[in-house]
């Protein structure tokens, strides 16, 4: 599902009547807000669907299968979802 998607379906969901653009607003402030909170290293926790966590990849070495070269993955950080409990059940 793409953004714009999201921002539809929220609006039709939403409790109150809402217009499409005021649930953009709400969904742009949701993301800024993650965001910050996961570039300041920071776990997001959101009650009965997950957290979103920072993970940092440490430095390895491949192998290119083309050529056989050895290469140097540089370490990088990355962003990790864990579903909740409630969340995996749903999905079984």
């Amino acid at each position: 599902m793409d953004k714009k998607s999201f921002i539809n379906l929220y609006s039709k969901l939403s409790e109150k009547k809402m217009y499409k653009q005021e649930a953009s607003k709400d969904v742009e402030v949701l993301l800024e807000t993650v965001t910050e909170l996961l570039e300041k290293g920071e776990t997001v926790k959101f009650l009965n669907v997950g957290s979103f966590s920072i993970l940092e990849r440490k430095p390895r070495v491949i192998s290119n299968p083309a050529t056989r070269e050895r290469m140097k993955i540089y370490p990088k950080k990355t962003v990790k979802f864990i579903p909740s409990k409630k969340v995996q059940e749903k999905l079984k």
